[in-house]
């Protein structure tokens, strides 16, 4: 993929859906695998799922630049008076490298690529996949106007959260847990974290637009970093409470606390020295995650905004990668057969 298409399609967001489905492939491989025998048929439907969940998420990415610069147009703008907040919002389509004619060539055969894998699982899974497919379209057809009801960051919480992840577990195995359910939830939570922390950024913008995004509603920025904390809190205590209501092994909350912690820390510090405006320097960390393009970001002089950004999206991927890493060993379908032969030990099964 060159560089212009992985811009204009926004890959760099692409953790926010391939982290959760790594979660739901952690906790569905109980299924076809025993004794250490892997089904081949699992993983080939799973590289067809994450394929699917790839070119929707890239789509709606695409999609959203397209909207917003279509509505301006409709609006009277031309592509030279249109300008976005976010001096790299829709760039490759303002400057031309791509037309919007182009775009929508783009769009249509993504969609068309996802919808057929979409109608394959649903000759494998039934018609469950298509109401997972039907509520996905509602939401994302909502999401566009959510902002009106502050209900964006919520909204896309519940997509790339439970929804995601049932679905995918789902698609998968063929079944429904509530383990998964509940792990889906606190996935949310973090999601939603990253579109807040945002919104927060935005703030002033949105006002002035009128966008109705959860800080806006809150009318206090400091208490908004305050309901990003509890967000937090929540799927720290999610987590924990799902491990003793259904006697998972401890690690499944320790292990994704433990990893987590420096950067929720430092993303809730970062929000209110935005708030306050001080004088910051930004040095990104081995344990903040990657932070991809730092040098050209700082000579943009946006690394304000994407330091924080980093920092929220990947809190996201290290809290749903390592709570799949402990799932992968607590949902190990391992009954009361000899582990010393078999090399599994027993007590991470259920």
């Amino acid at each position: 993929m060159n560089k212009n298409l992985k811009e204009l399609l926004r890959t760099y967001s692409l953790p926010m859906s391939v982290a959760p489905f790594i979660l739901a492939l952690a906790c569905g491989i109980k299924t076809p695998m025993a004794f250490g025998i892997l089904d081949a048929g699992f993983f080939i439907n799973a590289i067809l799922l994450l394929t699917g969940i790839v070119l929707i998420h890239l789509a709606g990415n695409l999609f959203d630049d397209y909207f917003d610069v279509k509505s301006a147009l409709d609006d009277g703008f031309t592509l030279n008076q249109i300008n976005f907040r976010n001096p790299k919002k829709a760039r490759l389509i303002l400057n031309k490298t791509y037309s919007i004619k182009s775009i929508e060539k783009i769009l249509i055969i993504m969609v068309a690529v996802a919808f057929v894998i979409g109608v394959y699982f649903i000759s494998q899974r039934g018609l469950t996949i298509l109401s997972y497919m039907v509520i996905a379209f509602i939401l994302c057809s909502f999401y566009p106007v959510s902002s009106r009801y502050g209900l964006s960051e919520l909204t896309l919480g519940a997509i790339f959260g439970p929804l995601l992840i049932n679905a995918s577990y789902f698609a998968l195995t063929g079944q429904f847990d509530p383990k998964v359910f509940f792990f889906s939830i606190a996935s949310g939570f973090i999601t939603s974290i990253l579109l807040i922390a945002h919104s927060l950024m935005d703030y002033e913008y949105d006002v002035e637009i009128g966008k109705n995004t959860i800080p806006v509603m809150l009318k206090n920025k400091n208490l908004t970093v305050n309901f990003i904390s509890f967000l937090i809190l929540a799927s720290y205590f999610l987590i924990a409470l799902t491990s003793y209501r259904y006697d998972i092994s401890r690690l499944v909350y320790i292990i994704p606390v433990l990893f987590t912690i420096p950067v929720s820390i430092k993303l809730i510090l970062s929000l209110y020295d935005y708030i306050e405006i001080k004088n910051v320097e930004f040095i990104p960390k081995w344990y903040f995650g990657i932070m991809e393009n730092w040098e050209e970001i700082k000579k943009s002089g946006f690394d304000y905004f994407m330091f924080r950004f980093y920092l929220a999206r990947n809190l996201g991927i290290i809290f749903n990668l390592t709570l799949a890493i402990v799932c992968l060993f607590t949902f190990w379908p391992v009954q009361k057969y000899n582990y010393i032969q078999y090399g599994f030990i027993n007590q991470f099964s259920f």
